[in-house]
């Protein structure tokens, strides 16, 4: 068209011939799309290219691929070591950038001179060395670059995860005062988890009293509790269907596939006095499981991690978890809401098996 402009101006073309230019401009211009929609329409997809179209679709309703910024709150222990970990884990799929708030300094001030040393010697377990926020920082960035090396594909390439560190000696006040920063996800790993009860502690529930967004609660046990760079064999999943459950799931199956770890989902019906014998109440109920775990599978292949299912009928949730996770699992990544309160508790199936399980916990909290 600025040909023809320009030769009409110049007189190297006629009117009728400029018109002629310009009505044919304009209409290959408005049916090429229609043209090509067309055509390719009757071109069959790659597999690739589904798995692109599949992969974008999980991705938009998705939990980890929609995070933005994360929060880690940790100090010199096992379960700090295992948090630091996981928010690189986290952090690796798109370049999230993290904040640690370095909380070592106030859990030394409020911590016997005992849970101190142990907290020392748990640090150098890890192998890291003096420099308390720097540690936690390479921390987070090792685990990002190495998930990213070693799983990465071409379209979920993360870009390069920014860290910030804070050391603070007020605990909970400083991650309270962050936690008004607009944050997506909390991170918490800090020695004492648990108060003598085997409840949550009174320190805990103060770190996470001021956030509202989804937060992620470890308490590592058992003899792997000083070995937080070990890869872990064996994840347990529970499921149940719920949106705090899939968070939980994406969560779990991202650990797993940066730690090429096995994963388990283990689907659950509650138990009643009345259980399901009649003939259309069992169907429903198979219906449900199938919904469900079709779903986790579609995350699984998502996060290209093998998985295995099963399935517990009419037992109550923490008993079937138990179970099924006294097998040999190395970690139980359970979803979880959190209830009212100035304490912090996610229902009574969740303070069954902080109680009672032998095995590491992961809270997903929403």
């Amino acid at each position: 068209m600025i040909v023809a402009t320009l030769g009409l101006s110049s007189g190297l073309l006629s009117q009728d011939l400029f018109t002629l230019i310009v009505t044919m401009a304009i209409v290959t211009t408005t049916a090429m799309p229609t043209m090509l929609r067309w055509s390719l329409k009757r071109l069959p997809l790659r597999k690739k290219e589904r798995l692109r179209l599949k992969r974008e679709e999980l991705d938009a309703k998705g939990f980890v691929a929609n995070l933005e910024r994360l929060l880690l709150a940790s100090d010199d222990s096992a379960n700090g070591a295992f948090a630091a970990q996981l928010a690189g884990i986290i952090a690796g799929f798109g370049g999230k950038p993290t904040t640690i708030i370095d909380l070592t300094a106030a859990a030394k001030k409020n911590n016997s001179a005992a849970a101190a040393e142990s907290a020392a010697k748990a640090g150098s377990a890890s192998g890291h060395s003096a420099g308390k926020g720097e540690r936690f920082e390479a921390a987070v960035k090792s685990a990002a670059e190495a998930a990213a090396r070693d799983h990465h594909t071409d379209d979920d390439k993360p870009g390069k995860v920014e860290v910030i560190t804070r050391e603070h000696a007020g605990g909970a006040e400083a991650v309270a005062g962050e936690a008004d920063k607009g944050y997506d996800l909390l991170i918490v790993g800090i020695a004492n988890t648990r108060d003598p009860k085997n409840g949550f502690s009174k320190e805990l529930s103060l770190i996470t009293h001021g956030f509202e967004a989804p937060l992620a609660v470890v308490d590592t046990r058992g003899p792997r509790q000083h070995s937080a760079k070990e890869r872990y064999g064996r994840v347990l999943i529970p499921v149940n269907g719920t949106d705090v459950s899939r968070r939980a799931v994406e969560v779990a199956l991202a650990l797993a596939r940066a730690r090429e770890a096995h994963a388990t989902a283990l689907y659950v019906t509650r138990g009643s006095a009345s259980p399901a014998k009649t003939p259309p109440r069992r169907q429903v109920m198979r219906r449900n499981e199938a919904g469900v775990l079709k779903d986790v599978v579609a995350l699984a292949e998502r996060y290209d991690v093998p998985l295995r299912h099963a399935t517990r009928a009419d037992m109550a949730p923490d008993l079937a978890i138990l179970r099924e996770a006294g097998r040999g699992y190395d970690l139980v990544v359970l979803g979880v809401s959190r209830r009212p309160g100035d304490v912090l508790f996610f229902g009574n199936t969740a303070a069954a098996i902080l109680e009672r399980s032998p095995t590491s916990i992961l809270f997903v909290a929403s």
